[in-house]
């Protein structure tokens, strides 16, 4: 992923998204903090999004299989847990992988690995059903936690479309 980085190159400020606070203005871009770089602060390309959902989804690939399965397995499920806090943002959290909320498969919707995200004015989801071949992503740049739910519902919605149970 050549343009994944946590902070900008020299010339990638002019390609960069404007991310914008509640009130509709332009925030400006601020340096990533070494101390949150374990869970976030990347800036990407829809070329390098796409170049990482295909990995994930390339399940009957011999190179990287022990990795992908590592990757895509739950560690902590939600049963018998007594508090889950802000994990809960694109449905009910049913278990926790290596960064991935993971939503177990309920009637026709499959087994959905998510991420998101929020930085300066920016919020951005993805969801992957690994056994179903299926990946969607958005990213909005206006600060609306509304219109991130409505969007996190619409590509939940529509991974279930493209890959039923």
């Amino acid at each position: 992923m050549k343009d994944t980085v946590f902070n900008l190159r020299p010339g990638d400020e002019s390609r960069i998204m404007q991310g914008h606070s509640f009130d509709g203005s332009p925030m400006a871009l601020a340096p990533t903090p070494t101390s949150i770089e374990c869970a976030g602060g990347l800036h990407t390309t829809a070329n390098d999004i796409a170049r990482w959902m295909k990995w994930h989804l390339d399940r009957y690939a011999a190179t990287d299989r022990d990795l992908r399965l590592l990757d895509h397995a739950a560690y902590l499920y939600r049963d018998g847990l007594t508090a889950v806090s802000g994990r809960d943002d694109a449905g009910g959290m049913d278990a926790m992988g290596l960064g991935w909320v993971i939503n177990m498969p309920v009637n026709n919707r499959p087994l959905i690995l998510q991420k998101s995200g929020g930085l300066q004015g920016s919020f951005a989801y993805l969801a992957i059903a690994p056994t179903r071949g299926v990946a969607a992503f958005f990213v909005m740049n206006e600060f609306s936690t509304g219109g991130f739910t409505a969007a996190v519902a619409a590509t939940n919605s529509l991974v279930g479309q493209l890959a039923p149970r």
